[in-house]
């Protein structure tokens, strides 16, 4: 049995339009994992987060994030200058956002806090350590792999 061009372009269409219905299939089945669930809003206090990186930037030494892997511990070092600190910790994951967390701010009288790291995901994680003293707000932002 010979074909035609008639039956070719059939089966090019057919073929075609098999597909696109796979590859839309394949996009809904897909999960999607944003930076931000409210990108838009965090957008608009750029100029907010700024100011908190600057401010941060003004103290006389830099907060300081480490892994110490004989405690098996996040340790947060905050400068000696800040008091009173209230405010949180957010555990960023860039590869899957279901794995994000927070963790309130609970200095001890060193200015330091330890987070169980046993618990956590090995991998690369973002740190953002966002806290207020005297009604000053600061922001720090460190890259850690556990």
């Amino acid at each position: 049995m010979k074909l035609n061009w008639g039956w070719g372009v059939v089966i090019v269409f057919c073929v075609f339009g098999v597909t696109m219905i796979g590859l839309v299939i394949k996009m809904f089945t897909v999960p999607v994992n944003m930076v931000s669930k409210d990108y838009y809003a965090e957008e608009q206090r750029y100029e907010e987060t700024m100011k908190k990186k600057e401010n941060t930037e003004k103290l006389s030494a830099a907060p300081v994030l480490t892994l110490n892997r004989e405690k098996g511990a996040v340790e947060i070092i905050l400068p000696a200058e800040i008091k009173n600190a209230e405010g949180n910790i957010r555990f960023f994951r860039p590869s899957d956002s279901r794995l994000d967390f927070n963790v309130k701010l609970d200095l001890n009288a060193e200015n330091i806090q330890h987070i169980d790291a046993s618990r956590i995901v090995k991998g690369r994680w973002i740190l953002q350590v966002n806290f207020s003293d005297s009604g000053v707000d600061y922001l720090f932002e460190k890259a850690l792999v556990i």
